[in-house]
């Protein structure tokens, strides 16, 4: 079975996950396993409680893994192992999407370093809370979703156009037409 496994902490913005998990979890052969920091319920901007399967932690082997999913969400705490998974992943040259705010995670964590990447965490909030922008804004691109590689961002408009890229990274559409209308249908035009 393909594992993803999908960071959660308090306040993340649920709608955009939503339906990315949602076609993993139908789809033959993958499951989303929810994580957090710790094995307490976790809730999500909009209220949702949801209960993690795993701690980060527990994350030691990347076996039958094939993917990160990262929400945004107002309060981001980056703790050692987050990073360590975040860079083991990559390294692996699995999957590691992230949107809106999410990106953070991977910034924070190095990844980004030379990768074309979008996020909805703009700089003046890092100087309005007088934090450290941890961006690498040379390659920071203006748009809706931005793939390099193994890494999927997106701005947190952009949750639909987030899910067809991932659904299409791990190639889950039955054929060109299935994907095309699933654009059309879910997609802004």
């Amino acid at each position: 079975m393909n594992e993803i496994l999908c960071f959660l902490y308090d306040g993340f913005a649920d709608f955009e996950t939503v339906l990315t998990c949602s076609a993993l979890n139908e789809a033959e052969d993958y499951k989303v396993t929810y994580i957090a920091y710790e094995k307490t319920p976790v809730y999500s901007s909009g209220g949702l409680k949801i209960n993690p399967d795993k701690t980060v932690s527990e994350i030691d082997g990347l076996k039958e893994i094939v993917g990160l999913i990262i929400p945004g969400g107002g309060t981001r705490i980056f703790k050692p192992e987050l990073e360590k998974l975040i860079k083991k992943v990559n390294d692996e040259k699995k999957l590691v999407a992230a949107i809106c705010a999410g990106p953070e995670y991977l910034a924070k964590s190095g990844i980004l370093n030379g990768k074309k990447y979008t996020t909805s965490a703009d700089p003046q909030s890092y100087k309005e809370e007088k934090l450290e922008d941890p961006f690498p804004r040379d390659t920071y691109i203006e748009t809706r979703i931005v793939q390099d590689g193994n890494i999927i961002t997106a701005q947190g408009y952009a949750f639909t156009d987030f899910a067809l890229k991932i659904w299409e990274y791990f190639d889950l559409y039955e054929n060109e037409q299935e994907k095309e209308e699933l654009r059309k249908q879910l997609t802004p035009s």
